[in-house]
Order: structure tokens, then C-alpha cells, then sequence
């Protein structure tokens, strides 16, 4: 081993040894719990295992079951698995099996004292694709008082091949030539050196250990830290882009004005003048647009709403009706909705309907995970929202009209406000009162 490499692998194990219990605990480890769809049980679903509400359980979650027809497995890439579970007086045997062998039979989960998110089971394998089976047996030792078994999750050590895979896809994140020109976003430099550095480590811990061994697990958590800076590290650059109407279809930034295919006129407004949509036109804006790349997001303007039917449209970009995020007055439920989807199922938040005929500021932000709707600076409505415009690069930017053969709005829109970073609350205030 080269002097270099041992320098390194040196430095790995020192971190292991300064850190939290790595190979005890379970750092490095991915866990997988039984409310996850990458578990599958035998027969239809849960209603073959009973569901318990286990506050100390890793997720709140576990499944129950006596019956030796019953079956929890679970198929992952790695180099070591373990069955996590509560032990007790009432708890009975089962059968495991790693990639249909029989490894422990009759394994009992009996305990004079209940414990939770226990690991019960714990194996070393081969790195590549397995399948975990925990089957229940229906029997029990002598004292104990009753032959059913838990299943809390699963954790498994990645293989490292995976890990750098991941952490080259996240590396993949680096800003184009295209983005920077955008200047979307950023990353410190000292997140991207980190993370090649990690990455080089793992590699010659691939090299110079055997999968579970302690310089493994300590470069899969080197790995995992550096990877969680990296994505924790990413700056966000603002590029908000202003629609203010004001006799034109022009944009703040200078570049993105609107277009339509008809006459627009335009009103008094909150601000100066407004866009008056009368149900009859539409302006786009252009699909070069920086929030077609947007990984955060804040639309909002003054709205106006004179009258009509459900389902018009505020603003709705996307490219089909596949493909969209929408803002309308009033969905058949008489809500005020934001909905979003990239093609695989709609995510949707949404308040009172929208008045008639007076002036409301609405807002609404994605990032993080969470969309938040505003109405007059007041937070109304939030849920979790994981769908951003980047996942479909929207190039149909309506402003009153729909992807779906929806009316077309009427009304007056003012101060269109759209940025590829979501504003805090405080912030969505201060644009309101501009």
C-alpha cells in the first residue's frame, strides 16, 4: 500500500474512531422502514400482517404477525443486512432467509423486558443484489407468552459502488456552462472538493477492506456527510423576473418580455396599470424563461377576478396536460388551488375560493419539499410538494389560459412576480407592499 493510501485510510479510521459509535450504531447504514413500498409482504399488502402504532418504532410503524404463511421481504444492494424489530415475553420465533437459503432458523425474539428497534438479525454478505425473507414460524419458547414476531425495518450498507455512483450523480448537479450563464445557482468550492475527496476515499476503502469491516462503514459515512454538504451547500442566485404591466408585456429582467397572439389593453392596476384578460386572450411567457430550470420557486401577483366558471386559470406553465403547474380561482371544489405534476400523480394545495371583483395578492412558493399558498401575505395553506419546475422544463407559460381546453380567465392581473427561489414569508410581505 502506497504511502498516500494509507494516509488516507488513516484518516478514515481516525474518523470512525472520533465519531459516534460507527460500527455499533448505525451510521453509514440505510434503513428502510416497513411503511416503505421497497418491502413487499406475502399475500395483498398489510392486510396479511397486523399494523401496530409504535410510538419508539423507527418510523411509528410495525407490522405483527403469528402466521407461518405470512412473509416480509425486502431486496437491496449491499454488503450486509439486518432485521430490525421489538423483542419481549410475547414475542415467538421466525425463519430468515437471504436469497432463498435458510441462514437462521427458529430465531427468537423472546426478551424478559420489552425493547425496541432491536437488531435481531445481522449478516455480512458478498457485495451485490440480495433479498432478505423474515417469515414467522407460530411457535414460541416455553415461557414465552405469545408466538408472534415484529418487523420495525430494514438497514443494509450500500455497497460502495453504489455510494460513488450516487455521489457522481451528485456531482452531476454542477451548474452547465447553460446555468452559469443563467446563474441559477452555485456551489462552494470547498463543498466540491470535499465531496471528490470522499469519494476518492471510498474507493480505496473498496480497495483495501472487506465489505462490513470498520473501514468500510467509515469511508460509507465520510461519503454520506460529504454528499449531505454538497446538497446542503447549494446556493440558490435569484433571478426574479417582474411582469408590472405597465402599458407592455415586458419583464424586469429585460429579456423574457411576454407575447400574445391577440391585442391586449390594459387597465388601472394596484400598481400603475394592469393586464386585462377579458376571457377572450392570453399572453405566454417564454419558454427560455429561467424557471424552467427552477429547482425552488415564487409566483405571485394582484389578481382581480371579474367572473366565470371553474377552472380558469390564473397562470399555468407546462407542456401538455401531463406536464403543468397551475394556479386557478376556483377548482370544482370552490377552492383556491395550486397543482402541480410532472407526469406521475398531481400534488395540490388550496384555500378559500377566490373573491369576485376586488383586488388579492396571491403567492405561492415551492422549495425544500414544501409548497405554501398566500392570500394577502397571510400564509393559507401549505402540504408537502417534492415535484419543481425542473422536473419537466415547462415551455407552455400560459398567463389565463389552460393546458386543458379549460375558459380562459377573466379578469386583471398585476405585478406578475416569478423567481426561481422561494421567498420566506416575510419576504413574500414586503413584495406585496411594493
Amino acid at each position: 500500500m502506497t504511502r498516500k493510501a494509507i494516509l488516507i485510510l488513516s484518516l478514515i479510521i481516525l474518523s470512525l474512531l472520533l465519531g459516534t459509535g460507527l460500527a455499533s450504531g448505525s451510521a453509514g447504514w440505510v434503513t428502510v422502514d416497513v411503511t416503505s413500498s421497497e418491502v413487499s409482504y406475502y399475500g395483498s399488502g398489510l392486510t396479511n400482517w397486523r399494523r401496530i402504532n409504535n410510538k419508539e418504532a423507527i418510523n411509528g410503524v410495525e407490522i405483527y404477525s403469528d402466521r407461518d404463511i405470512h412473509e416480509a421481504a425486502f431486496t437491496f444492494e449491499g454488503s450486509a443486512i439486518r432485521w430490525i424489530a421489538s423483542v419481549g415475553p410475547n414475542r415467538g420465533m421466525a425463519n430468515v432467509y437471504i436469497d432463498d437459503e435458510l441462514v437462521a432458523a427458529n430465531l427468537d425474539l423472546y426478551a424478559e423486558e420489552g425493547a425496541d428497534q432491536v437488531v435481531v438479525f445481522e449478516a455480512v454478505l458478498d457485495a451485490g443484489v440480495h433479498t432478505i425473507k423474515v417469515q414467522p414460524t407460530g411457535t414460541k419458547s416455553e415461557i414465552a407468552t405469545f408466538a408472534a414476531i415484529t418487523v420495525d425495518a430494514f438497514q443494509y450498507l450500500p455497497t460502495i459502488g453504489k455510494k460513488v455512483a450516487e455521489a457522481y450523480e451528485l456531482l452531476r448537479q454542477l451548474p452547465t456552462e447553460a446555468e452559469l450563464d443563467d446563474k441559477l445557482f452555485d456551489f462552494p468550492d470547498r463543498a466540491i472538493e470535499a465531496l471528490v475527496l470522499a469519494i476518492a476515499n471510498a474507493k480505496l476503502a473498496d480497495k483495501y477492506f472487506a465489505p462490513g469491516e470498520e473501514g468500510q462503514i467509515a469511508a460509507l459515512v465520510a461519503l454520506d456527510d460529504a454528499m449531505a454538504k454538497f446538497t446542503g451547500s447549494k446556493i440558490f442566485i435569484a433571478r426574479p423576473s417582474l411582469y408590472s404591466f405597465e402599458g407592455n408585456l415586458d419583464d424586469s429582467l429585460g429579456v423574457f418580455p411576454a407575447f400574445s397572439e391577440s391585442e391586449v389593453t390594459f387597465e388601472p392596476g394596484v400598481v400603475g396599470q394592469a393586464l386585462n384578460l377579458d376571457g377572450n386572450i392570453f399572453v405566454q411567457v417564454p419558454a427560455e424563461h429561467p424557471i424552467a430550470n427552477a429547482e425552488e420557486m415564487t409566483v405571485a401577483c394582484w389578481v382581480l377576478w371579474r367572473e366565470g366558471v371553474h377552472w380558469q386559470r390564473i397562470l399555468d406553465f407546462g407542456n401538455n396536460t401531463s406536464q403543468y403547474f397551475f394556479i386557478t380561482p376556483a377548482s370544482n371544489a370552490n377552492t383556491l388551488r395550486f397543482a402541480i405534476t410532472s407526469g406521475s400523480g398531481e400534488q395540490t394545495i388550496q384555500t378559500d375560493i377566490l373573491p369576485k371583483n376586488e383586488w388579492v395578492h396571491i403567492a405561492v412558493t415551492l422549495g425544500g419539499g414544501v409548497g405554501k399558498l398566500y392570500v394577502n401575505g397571510e400564509l393559507k395553506a401549505s402540504g408537502n410538494i417534492n415535484i419543481v419546475p425542473k422536473d419537466f422544463k415547462p415551455a407552455m407559460n400560459y398567463v389565463g389560459k389552460s393546458q386543458w381546453p379549460d375558459p380562459l380567465f377573466n379578469g386583471l392581473i398585476d405585478e406578475l412576480y416569478i423567481s426561481n427561489v422561494a421567498l420566506s414569508a416575510d419576504e413574500i410581505v414586503e413584495l406585496m407592499n411594493k
